[in-house]
């Protein structure tokens, strides 16, 4: 049996959308040695208001584990 995260519809809805706004934020450096997730979470903010902050915390951590599974053996800045 799978285990399935996907379990935010409302989220799962606009994954992709989000995560293409958001993708390129893993190729910068946030300031102050902040995570990259900090700069995924502000850049969602900013595109998807409605979102409550537990939604783009979510949509931050989905976009993480995503962008890192796509990279495999790429060094990056993420903090999880």
């Amino acid at each position: 049996m799978e285990n399935d995260r996907r379990r935010n519809l409302r989220l799962r809805g606009i994954f992709d959308e989000a995560y293409s706004r958001v993708e390129s934020c893993f190729a910068s450096r946030p300031p102050s040695g902040l995570p990259v997730e900090w700069l995924v979470f502000r850049t969602a903010r900013a595109a998807y208001p409605q979102l409550s902050p537990l939604d783009l915390f979510q949509l931050s951590m989905a976009s993480a584990r995503v962008h890192r599974s796509r990279q495999r053996n790429v060094p990056g800045n993420l903090a999880y």
